[in-house]
């Protein structure tokens, strides 16, 4: 089969086309004819070296969101068949090869049926980041109708879902952006507002979403380059959610006694844990699309596979609006 893969740590001309042997089911496990993948953070930070330790052995396929169409079934999985159109978040890390070819082994309890009214294009953006918003607002806040939440950078990959989970939840959301367009993506989302935060202060934010009071959870998706306005923005005793986890403790934790939560959504890949519950982010979240009450956001133009290397340069410094995502076209 056709691959993408890495043979060393660089920049994203690294990405090289190759010939690997098509994967054969191994028990509980589907293989995945792949249609689409998307771009995540942690993609570009394996493959320039900065996330090394989670990278598949050399020639590295990479990417761990892929939408496609089960090929072959491995000895006992029951609840799917050949043909099925199907995402999972499965792969390209620890040993496990990604989504950068033709064929992707996914683990059968780490896939769903794909929402039936979103392309394979669509559905490969929402695993991670869906996972993300869900392990951070659901399993660690459990937002709903009492909340306010800030969502910081409310149009990004994890940003733009977590605005709709937390909506369909019946949380009041507001979101930060950096531009006024941007800002009205959000609100078509789902937004209660949403704020320029080039343009617009956090005591202005808050005092205009919340009469003073501050927000009841701040979801810090940036990482270190949005954690004071974050703090700012909390109420005394809120809690702060976080994907990246990357800067130091500031006092105003301690000041205004909040709580803190870092979620690292790779876990069911990295350390073999919780499999099922990918399973059932990805069901879950497929109710919603259907329901209309989530969809993904693309940015921009979709990339070919050949493309890898635009398409990583895209995501780290594009400023995408949603998710860069790959069609498997060569």
């Amino acid at each position: 089969m056709r691959a993408i893969a890495i043979n060393e740590f660089g920049g994203p001309d690294v990405f090289k086309e190759i010939e690997l042997p098509t994967p054969t089911a191994c028990e509980g496990q589907v293989v995945i004819a792949v249609k689409a993948s998307a771009v995540n953070p942690v993609d570009y930070k394996v493959r320039d070296g900065r996330g090394a330790f989670l990278c598949p052995n050399f020639p590295a396929i990479l990417h761990a969101d892929c939408a496609g169409i089960i090929s072959e079934l491995g000895a006992g999985v029951s609840d799917f068949e050949v043909g099925d159109e199907v995402y999972a978040y499965a792969g390209g890390m620890m040993g496990k090869p990604g989504a950068l070819a033709e064929f992707m082994m996914a683990d059968a309890r780490m896939i769903a049926l794909k929402p039936s009214n979103h392309s394979f294009e669509e559905a490969a953006a929402l695993p991670l980041v869906m996972m993300t918003a869900w392990y951070s607002l659901i399993d660690c806040f459990n937002i709903g109708s009492a909340h306010t939440l800030l969502v910081q950078g409310g149009t990004g990959g994890v940003g733009h879902v977590a605005v709709q989970l937390a909506k369909s939840r019946g949380a009041k959301v507001y979101a930060t952006c950096g531009t006024d367009e941007k800002c009205d993506i959000a609100r078509s989302l789902g937004a209660d507002d949403a704020f320029n935060y080039k343009t617009v202060t956090t005591k202005e934010m808050v005092d205009q979403a919340t009469g003073g009071a501050g927000f009841d959870v701040v979801y810090n998706t940036p990482g270190a380059d949005s954690i004071d306005q974050s703090v700012g923005a909390a109420a005394y005793r809120g809690t702060i959610l976080d994907i990246l986890g990357d800067f130091p403790i500031e006092p105003g934790f301690s000041m205004k006694w909040l709580n803190f939560s870092s979620v690292f959504a790779g876990r069911s890949i990295t350390h073999d844990v919780d499999q099922a519950g990918v399973g059932n982010i990805l069901r879950e979240t497929a109710k919603l699309v259907e329901a209309g009450k989530l969809r993904a956001l693309v940015h921009g133009k979709t990339f070919t596979f050949a493309e890898a290397g635009a398409a990583h340069e895209e995501a780290e410094h594009g400023s995408p609006t949603g998710k860069v995502v790959l069609s498997a076209h060569w």
